[in-house]
C-alpha cells in the first residue's frame, strides 16, 4: 500500500515515512503539475498527500483506490470536496500547525504598512535621507480601530497580538458570534462595509470558498479610507482590479500579502510588474506559515490524518 505526496515540495519526508512505514505504508514522492500527472502517478495510492496539485473529480474518478486526500495546511480549495463527498473519499487538512508563525507575519505586515517601513528603508539604503516624514502620514496605532475578517484560529491569534496596539479590534465572521470569539472586547461588525468603514487595518483571515472569493471588492473598498489591508489568506478573497483602483484613489494606502494571484506571479506581465513595483505594496512569497517547526508538525500531522483512515478511524479534520 502506497501514499504519495503529490507535489513534493520540501527536501525530505522523513517525518511522513515515520508516521507510516511502521505500518506498512510506503510513501512515494513526485512533482504533479496536471491532472495525467496525478492519475499515473496515484494509481494504487491509499492517499494523497497535497500542497497546491488540483485533484478536480476527474482524478478521483480515475483513481478507484484512492480513499482519502490530506492538505498539507489550511486552504483545501484546489481539492473539489463536493466531487470527493460523491464518490466517497475523504479530505481532510491540517488547521493547526502554523497559528503562531501566520499571526506573527500577519502582524510584521500590518506595522510595516503602518509605519511604510519598507520604502522608508530603501530610501535610506539607497541615498535618500528622508528628513520629513510627515510626507508618510504615520499614523498612532493606538488612536486606530483594527478590522478581522475570519475569526478562527490564526485570526483569533492576530486580534490578541493586536490588541495592545490598537484602540479598538471590531471582526466580522458570520459563523462566529461575539460570545464565541473569547474576549468581551472585540466587537462583532454587522456586515463587511460596516468593518471596512469602520477600519484604518482590515486583516483578512477566511477561507476561499464561493461565499468569500472577491468578498474585498468595489463595493466593499468603497467605504474604505486610508486603509491598510493585509492578506495572509488567499488572494482571491481581493477583487484585483478593485484593488487596483482602491489604491490609485487611496483608498487603501497599504497592501501587504503573503499571497497572489498566480504563483509565482508572472513578473513578465507589465500588470504585474506595475503592481509589485508600487512603494504602497509588499508581497511576500507564500511563507507565512513557515518556520523549521511547523513544517515538520505539518507532515507529521497530515500523515497522521492518512494513519487514522488506514485504521478505520475518523480523521480529526475532515472537510
Amino acid at each position: 500500500m502506497k501514499v504519495l505526496v503529490t507535489d513534493m515540495r520540501h527536501g525530505s519526508i522523513e517525518e511522513e515515512k515515520r508516521v507510516l512505514e511502521t505500518a506498512g505504508v510506503s510513501v512515494d514522492t513526485a512533482l504533479c503539475r496536471s491532472e495525467d500527472d496525478l492519475i499515473r502517478r496515484g494509481r494504487g495510492a491509499f492517499g494523497f498527500l497535497v500542497s497546491y496539485a488540483q485533484v478536480s473529480r476527474r482524478v478521483m474518478e480515475q483513481l478507484p483506490d484512492l480513499k482519502v486526500i490530506v492538505k498539507y495546511g489550511v486552504g483545501v480549495d484546489n481539492v473539489d470536496v463536493e466531487a470527493a463527498r460523491q464518490l466517497g473519499k475523504i479530505v481532510s487538512y491540517v488547521p493547526d500547525y502554523c497559528i503562531d508563525e501566520a499571526a506573527a507575519h500577519t502582524l510584521a505586515l500590518i506595522l510595516a504598512g503602518l509605519r511604510m517601513l519598507f520604502p522608508l528603508a530603501e530610501a535610506a539604503k539607497t541615498g535618500r535621507w528622508i528628513e520629513d516624514p510627515s510626507l508618510e502620514k504615520l499614523r498612532r496605532p493606538t488612536s486606530l480601530t483594527a478590522g478581522i475578517v475570519g475569526m478562527g484560529r490564526i485570526g483569533s491569534r492576530v486580534a490578541h497580538c493586536l490588541q495592545p496596539l490598537v484602540a479598538r479590534i471590531l471582526f466580522y465572521d458570520p459563523h462566529v458570534s461575539a460570545t464565541e470569539v473569547g474576549c468581551s472586547d472585540w466587537e462583532p461588525a454587522g456586515s463587511l462595509a460596516e468593518l471596512v468603514e469602520a477600519c484604518q487595518i482590515l486583516s483578512l483571515h477566511a477561507p476561499l470558498n464561493h461565499a468569500t472569493r472577491n468578498m474585498i471588492d468595489t463595493k466593499a473598498l468603497a467605504r474604505a479610507k486610508g486603509l491598510v489591508l493585509v492578506n495572509t489568506s488567499r488572494a482571491d478573497l481581493v477583487n484585483r482590479a478593485a484593488l487596483e483602483t482602491a489604491l490609485v484613489e487611496g483608498r487603501i494606502s497599504f497592501y501587504g500579502s503573503d499571497v497572489f494571484w498566480q504563483e509565482p506571479p508572472d513578473y513578465a506581465d507589465p500588470r504585474t510588474v506595475n503592481f509589485l513595483g508600487r512603494r504602497d505594496v509588499l508581497l511576500t512569497p507564500h511563507m507565512a506559515w513557515y518556520s523549521e517547526q511547523s513544517e515538520r508538525d505539518v507532515r507529521r500531522k497530515a500523515a497522521e490524518e492518512i494513519l487514522r483512515v488506514l485504521r478505520g478511524e475518523q480523521p480529526l479534520h475532515s472537510v
